[in-house]
């Protein structure tokens, strides 16, 4: 799993919303021989519209990222991190498909990253009800772990370094956790049967709404519903960059953090569900 030679970069980012491909903040946590060694945190011109629901889980605004730089011009001082190292992240799929996203959209080419995802390795070593939940929040309290200032990037990456560090002591390695990050193709639409009108995009809603049934986003999830969203989630990441579902991910992403939607949430969720 991890040598003492292996270089570890945990990172976290913050959007601005749930529908471009694009970033407000990055952290970045570099230990090399299981020391930390260097700490970064900045703020980035994600240059779209800011949510109002975004702005309430972070707290960045337009005006705080006024004058930094996008991340293009970010990219060259950051980029050593992605190569050569293993990339941790709380939910990987999330930041690294939204990063990975936000190069595609300046036309930076994508780099070869070998990853580490935290909820993954959580799972892979005991049940949702041993905690209660996989969200960082939630595993930091259980392993004592400082979470100061959640969902400030550097803050969110520090306490994702050191839950690694925990469940690697605690529960051992498992050669299923480091693996090459690999954005999945997005699927080639099929030909309508001839009993079927249903694009790719329609199937892809219904059968999420046939999934989401029994679910009210105004409530706290049950176990079994939040672990059949988050495993949808994983074999769907590929549309998490693809209106509606861009709106639809950030939705699921905070009902499985046990965060139920409001009222005028809720009925803006159904809406992209339709």
């Amino acid at each position: 799993m991890e040598t003492k030679e292996t270089r570890i970069v945990a990172i976290d980012v913050e959007t601005p919303n749930g529908r471009d491909a694009a970033i407000c903040q990055i952290g970045v946590v570099v230990a090399e021989y299981g020391d930390i060694v260097k700490t970064e945190s900045y703020l980035v011109d994600p240059e779209v519209p800011f949510d109002p629901i975004n702005i309430s889980i972070h707290g960045i605004t337009p005006a705080d990222v006024m004058g930094a730089p996008n991340l293009p011009t970010l990219w060259p001082k950051i980029a050593e991190y992605f190569t050569g190292s293993v990339v941790v992240a709380h939910n990987a799929p999330f930041d690294l498909g939204t990063i990975c996203a936000t190069l595609e959209r300046y036309g930076i080419p994508v780099p070869e990253i070998t990853y580490c995802c935290t909820v993954q390795m959580a799972r892979r070593r005991f049940a949702r009800e041993t905690y209660g939940s996989y969200t960082l929040d939630t595993l930091c309290a259980a392993f004592d772990i400082p979470l100061e200032n959640h969902h400030d990037a550097l803050c969110d990456a520090m306490a994702c370094y050191k839950l690694y560090r925990e469940l690697l002591c605690d529960f051992g390695p498992d050669p299923r956790d480091v693996r090459p990050y690999r954005k999945k193709a997005k699927p080639v639409p099929k030909p309508a049967g001839r009993f079927s009108t249903e694009s790719g995009t329609d199937l892809e809603l219904r059968k999420l709404r046939e999934l989401l049934i029994d679910v009210h986003p105004e409530t706290f999830l049950n176990p079994g519903d939040s672990m059949a969203i988050a495993h949808w989630m994983d074999r769907h990441v590929e549309l998490s960059s693809e209106p509606p579902f861009d709106g639809i991910f950030q939705y699921l992403f905070r009902m499985i953090s046990d965060k139920p939607l409001t009222a005028a949430e809720a009925q803006d969720f159904y809406r992209l569900l339709q």
